[in-house]
């Protein structure tokens, strides 16, 4: 492997039997060392991508009045639109807008006695300017989980592992999460550079489409790398619930994109496939001895630290991330995060 350039792992090779040995373990491997790589051979159409890509683009360009008809800030459930700088990472502000879409679900009637991330179960927000958004956005999100759950099997049965040992994490009804993203273009020195800051993403994969732009970065033992645009490729990263759930033989790497002076707004596509609601604890799997023996254990974040919760995990982020959100709907939260810059 390249020490420059992520490996590129193609599907096709899972579904033909004269290469399914080879692809699993490439995946090994690759989870094991980097926890990033592309993904070809996923049979997404660039015709359905530039659909949903100029349908978001088109909402970017509206009046910031008609983008803040679905800001999150109307959501408990963390659903709509925010405008850049006013998501954070590690308490620093990224300049970035985005979209964040859900499973088009209804909310749950809770109670005070209830957990709290069963808050993540909801409705999403809606352009009125926009009405084809919804239909593309709620397809490309089912085309990401199909391919998402296909690649959880596949690391599993390349760790020599039932294929189903996550059945539960990823039960029905569906929990994961659309990003549409615009970093706008950074013209001067005055502007921020952190377009997203340094950070692992909490779930259990991602699969990044992103513009010829360039900016992302992925932090590797030989120190920062360039992830390149590649042609039709998706950009694909392990989360932390599978280090933890593997204790480490999976790798969740920290990732961040970067705002380069005098660069071009920046789009991407990120879709990130996250535990139920209603599972329990982080499922520590039982790996072949061989395999245990490389397990580092997991690598938590310091500024993060994780919790072994998966549902208290999903919306501690959530939290730290949206201040307008927790400010109005999660007071008691919000207390805890201005006087510790964390949730206990």
């Amino acid at each position: 492997m390249s020490l420059t350039q992520l490996p590129i792992i193609d599907l096709h090779e899972l579904d033909n039997p004269e290469t399914r040995d080879d692809f699993y373990k490439k995946l090994r491997f690759i989870a094991r060392e980097i926890g990033f790589f592309y993904l070809v051979g996923h049979n997404i159409t660039p015709e359905s991508r530039e659909q949903l890509l100029t349908t978001t683009k088109q909402f970017f360009a509206l009046p910031k009045a008609e983008k803040e008809t679905i800001s999150m800030a109307h959501s408990r459930h963390f659903r709509g639109y925010t405008a850049s700088t006013e998501e954070s990472t590690r308490n620093q502000p990224d300049y970035r807008e985005q979209i964040d879409i859900g499973e088009e679900l209804p909310a749950l009637e809770l109670t005070e006695n209830d957990p709290i991330w069963f808050n993540l179960h909801g409705p999403n927000q809606w352009p009125q300017a926009l009405p084809e958004l919804k239909q593309q956005a709620l397809a490309w999100q089912s085309d990401m989980r199909a391919i998402a759950v296909k690649l959880i099997k596949a690391f599993l049965v390349a760790l020599d592992l039932p294929e189903n040992s996550f059945e539960h994490i990823i039960a029905e009804p569906a929990q994961h999460l659309l990003k549409l993203i615009h970093y706008p273009a950074r013209e001067d020195n005055n502007d921020g550079e952190q377009g997203v800051g340094a950070h692992k993403d909490a779930g259990i994969l991602t699969l990044l489409w992103q513009d010829n732009s360039g900016g992302l970065q992925v932090e590797t033992d030989n120190g920062w790398i360039d992830v390149a645009p590649l042609e039709n490729a998706f950009v694909v990263n392990i989360g932390e619930v599978f280090e933890l759930a593997t204790n480490g033989y999976l790798r969740a790497n920290v990732h961040q994109v970067v705002r380069k002076k005098n660069s071009d707004s920046r789009y991407s596509i990120a879709y990130f496939i996250t535990p139920s609601i209603f599972a329990d604890e982080v499922p520590l799997l039982t790996l072949p001895s061989y395999l245990a023996q490389q397990a580092l254990g997991p690598d938590s974040d310091p500024l993060n630290p994780l919790f072994t919760n998966l549902g208290k995990n999903m919306i501690k982020g959530r939290l730290r991330s949206h201040l307008a959100v927790t400010r109005r709907f999660y007071p008691a939260e919000y207390a805890q995060i201005i006087n510790n810059s964390n949730i206990l």
